[in-house]
């Protein structure tokens, strides 16, 4: 997945020097086992939105959901990984040397919510779920 890969490879891990090979800090799935926090999940959480290009048309336009959660220990963890992912998805809209979203055909890059959710207690896990979308034309 594109989102997923960009953030790896442009989000600074905070931990990347103590974290063991098999951890990874940025996946596409909630956690199933135990896991080293901070982490960054990104899911694509169906297609919506869609609509033909016009009555002869056999392109669609779609709007396509990503939802990016950070997962940290504290909370100035959480809000600086927060802003670096938003800056990197942001700033990473169209071309300049680098893979863009606007060449892997995402365009029109919304944030639609942002929500913390914190876990009870002082050692609680601290998280923010963001909801992104973006346009894809689906056609030949």
């Amino acid at each position: 997945m594109f989102i997923r890969n960009d953030l790896s490879s442009n989000v600074t891990d905070p931990i990347a020097g103590s974290r063991s090979g098999r951890d990874r800090f940025v996946r596409t799935s909630y956690p199933k086992r135990p896991v080293t926090y901070p982490i960054i999940t990104v899911r694509c959480t169906g297609i919506k939105d869609v609509s033909r290009l016009g009555m002869r048309s056999e392109l669609h336009w779609l709007r396509i959901p990503i939802e990016v959660r950070i997962w940290a220990r504290n909370e100035k963890e959480r809000d600086d990984l927060t802003q670096d992912v938003y800056n990197r998805l942001r700033s990473n809209q169209f071309g300049g040397g680098a893979s863009s979203s606007d060449d892997e055909e995402l365009h029109d890059f919304l944030l639609q919510s942002s929500v913390l959710v914190d876990e009870e207690g002082e050692g609680g896990i601290k998280s923010c779920v963001m909801l992104f979308s973006y346009s894809f034309i689906a056609g030949s």
